[in-house]
């Protein structure tokens, strides 16, 4: 049975199946989950440390192996410590804004990349980077657009924040995943930041036995188990299928978390407005991979 699903995860498409399914299940049951929570710190250590427990039944699926360079245990620490951040701030801007608008922001993480690839790892320029930049931020440019007039409030600013931090992050930790097994590696990038964020914002045991005891306990087990295997088959993907394969399909999720949030939380409003946006942010994206 181990050597079947050891197979099964040895290719890009069924990895990307379960990022997909998990990826959108991530976005929808956070939402659930930090809703109602009064302390937001201990929910967001709540939340890593579950998806830290999750990922660690995937461990004997993958290599058992570990740098041997003490470069690549500081470039873990800096990233862990950019995430810890990116992650405390999502928690606030997804309680108070709705899932179909989050999705959206989030991927002006691909835009800060592209900045950062051209002025700081010096990567060639391409007008369809810069198209596709331009797009994604367009696309959330018009999500912002009430009565003719751009209208951002601190919750969105919060979300735009945590996503420049984000992208940080993934600057500092690329390469950094192929050096560990992956489980692993998933579990330190989310149980480090949440000993961060339990140092600094003082959140004891009982904080996070509240929240585990609140009536949202059932979206607070869903969202961790989703967020490990989010990050773990969209890493897995990555480094079983072509990233212009890849990158394009994940931009789908946009669209699906969208519809998704219709449906199931109701988020009813301007919803011509948020599919446009997102066709935009998909269009977007595949420009970014395009040569």
């Amino acid at each position: 049975m181990l050597e079947i699903l050891t197979t099964l995860f040895n290719t890009w498409q069924l990895n990307f199946v379960i990022y997909l399914v998990s990826v959108v299940s991530f976005f929808q049951f956070y939402k659930l989950a930090v809703s109602k929570t009064k302390n937001d710190g201990a929910a967001t250590v709540t939340l890593q440390l579950l998806g830290a427990v999750s990922s660690i039944i995937f461990i004997p699926f993958f290599a058992l192996n570990f740098p041997s360079e003490m470069k690549w245990y500081l470039l873990l620490l800096g990233a862990c410590l950019f995430y810890a951040t990116s992650d405390r701030l999502q928690t606030t801007a997804r309680k108070h804004l709705q899932v179909s608008v989050v999705t959206i922001i989030n991927q002006l993480q691909t835009v800060f990349l592209i900045i950062y690839g051209w002025t700081i790892f010096h990567d060639e320029f391409s007008f369809s980077k810069l198209i596709g930049a331009l797009l994604i931020i367009s696309a959330n440019l018009l999500l912002n657009l009430k009565e003719n007039r751009l209208q951002i409030n601190k919750y969105v600013g919060l979300a735009v924040i945590a996503t420049f931090v984000f992208s940080i992050a993934l600057s500092v930790d690329i390469g950094i995943s192929s050096q560990f097994n992956l489980p692993i590696y998933v579990l330190i990038t989310l149980a480090l930041p949440a000993l961060i964020i339990s140092f600094a914002e003082k959140v004891t045991l009982q904080n996070i036995s509240q929240e585990l005891s609140s009536s949202t306990r059932k979206y607070y087990l869903l969202t961790g188990i989703s967020w490990a295997l989010t990050i773990i088959f969209a890493l897995r993907s990555f480094q079983l299928g072509e990233v212009t394969t890849i990158v394009p399909l994940q931009a789908t999720s946009v669209m699906l978390n969208v519809i998704v949030a219709y449906i199931f939380l109701k988020e009813r409003s301007e919803i011509e407005k948020k599919l446009f946006a997102a066709l935009m942010v998909m269009a977007g994206i595949y420009l970014t991979v395009v040569h």
